[in-house]
């Protein structure tokens, strides 16, 4: 098994720093903090809205909500276009995370990656391989580890003597079924594959709902929560 690695902080600044060497553009998206799901906040994030990553208690009740989720065959995604990694390494959760928003982002455009950067290179290598195959190439690229612990060293707080962690990283993208139908699609390292969490209108909004009654409302009162953004970059 893999040695487990340091787990990444939940900080803009921390994702940033991960993001920019190896691909993501200086602007015009970052990583940036959702405080709040209530829509009155939301109207502030600026547009686009690439991606919502949520970091939250996998344990408990909800953490056999969500085991139950795949057992009775829900969010079966039908579709192409889609990329996804199965995680195989311990603590990589927010590194997979960071992984399944940026090589989602649209291949040119204002909003693309890097022409020759690090990520781009890794994902055409990945394209024509499983998530599980995927795992086993991100375990050989020397850029991937170097970059996560160079990231989990950034963070302001002091790094953890004990790895073993029951908090998870999951992303939500927008994409397009095999329908042509635009819907919220979950990327999780520990599923099976893409999850089909429904129609999407508003990534935002319909992440917030599906996090308030998917997520928090399964908890149990745990406040381990912590969400981000891949958006547009806010005004000065």
């Amino acid at each position: 098994m893999p040695s487990k690695w340091v787990p990444l902080e939940a900080s803009p600044e921390v994702f940033n720093e991960w993001s920019r060497p190896l691909g993501l553009p200086e602007s015009p998206l970052s990583f940036q903090d959702l405080f709040s799901l209530d829509p009155e906040f939301l109207a502030f994030i600026p547009s686009p809205v690439k991606a919502v990553l949520l970091l939250f208690p996998s344990r408990g009740e909800l953490h056999d909500a969500r085991e139950k989720e795949e057992k009775d065959g829900e969010g079966k995604w039908e579709g192409e276009g889609v990329w996804w990694i199965k995680q195989t390494i311990p603590n990589a959760c927010g590194s997979i995370g960071l992984l399944h928003a940026l090589l989602n982002l649209p291949s040119d455009g204002p909003y693309a990656l890097k022409a020759d950067s690090s990520l781009l290179k890794f994902k055409a290598a990945s394209l024509s391989l499983s998530g599980l195959e995927r795992a086993k190439l991100l375990d050989e690229a020397d850029f991937f580890e170097a970059a996560h612990t160079a990231a989990a060293q950034t963070g302001q707080s002091a790094v953890p003597t004990d790895l073993d962690v029951d908090t998870h990283f999951i992303t939500f993208i927008e994409a397009e079924n095999s329908e042509g139908e635009k819907r919220v699609v979950e990327l999780d390292g520990g599923r099976q594959g893409p999850f089909d969490r429904g129609s999407c209108t508003s990534l935002l909004h319909d992440v917030a709902k599906i996090v308030q009654e998917k997520y928090i409302d399964r908890a149990g009162g745990d406040i381990n929560f912590n969400m981000m953004v891949l958006a547009g970059e806010p005004d000065e």
